[in-house]
């Protein structure tokens, strides 16, 4: 499949240009431990991310960004600077506001799927929207959308342990875009799938974009997956260093090379 169906990256730049910011970030340090066993995983992260953007994480382990990413989703604190969700600071809510905020405007995919065992396909996607007090008329219309996007119409009342990897994904996509929330962020959401089933999720994430407005942002190690959004922010020692537009799959390859420490010879 060519790079999931996106638009021409290079009027990227233009289009999110104008449109509204819905993260940002401004000298974002997180500090683990005290005294000298302390861990700076951030040294003081800038970001900016508009509405309908796909953005992609990338960076050696230990770089900091699965800690951003926590960071940006208010599942962590951190140690200094902001985190602006729209224009609501994150530093200023309480833990149940936190909670109020990342259910009703933002969604997470995981590595892992988190899926509910006990709970068929269709409930895991309806879950978010039966917390958040949906009448059922309302939410089984909207799952329904959702499992037709996702492929997974047919696999409804299968119990996750009844369905592949890719299946299970696709699920744990499904449940992050069922309260359509305006941010969602995804914690390598490939990272278990074999090459066709990452590259559908892919397609389904490019759609939610392109189609629904929603903005991205994703943590991976993979460059094809990387290849899908609009920009890659590339992570080193707890900073992003560089930030690049429309690359390539070998261009994402070529970027982490020159992230890697030089041996000494």
């Amino acid at each position: 499949m060519a790079a999931t169906g996106r638009a021409d990256l290079a009027e990227a730049p233009e289009r999110l240009g104008s449109a509204p910011l819905v993260v940002r970030a401004s000298r974002l340090v997180k500090v683990y431990g005290e005294g000298r066993s302390s861990v700076r995983a951030l040294r003081g992260v800038d970001l900016e991310v508009r509405q309908a953007e796909f953005r992609a994480i990338m960076g050696p382990s230990g770089s900091g960004k699965s800690t951003l990413l926590h960071l940006l989703g208010g599942l962590d604190t951190p140690t200094g600077g902001t985190v602006r969700i729209g224009d609501v600071d994150l530093a200023a809510l309480g833990d149940r506001e936190r909670t109020l905020l990342r259910r009703r405007h933002m969604g997470f995919v995981f590595q892992f799927f988190n899926l509910l065992p006990t709970l068929t396909a269709e409930e895991n996607v309806a879950f978010p929207l039966m917390l958040a007090g949906w009448d059922p008329g309302r939410y089984r219309r909207r799952v329904d959308e959702l499992l037709d996007l996702v492929g997974l119409a047919d696999r409804r009342r299968h119990l996750p342990q009844e369905l592949s990897g890719g299946e299970q994904q696709r699920v744990a996509v499904a449940r992050a875009l069922v309260a359509r929330p305006e941010i969602v962020l995804a914690d390598e959401p490939t990272g278990n799938l074999d090459s066709a089933s990452g590259e559908d999720i892919l397609a389904i994430m490019r759609r939610s974009v392109e189609e629904l407005r929603q903005t991205i942002v994703m943590v991976t190690h993979d460059p094809f997956a990387a290849s899908a959004a609009d920009r890659v922010l590339f992570m080193r020692d707890g900073l992003i260093v560089r930030e690049r537009a429309g690359l390539s799959t070998g261009e994402i390859l070529d970027e982490i090379k020159q992230l890697q420490p030089r041996r000494s010879a």
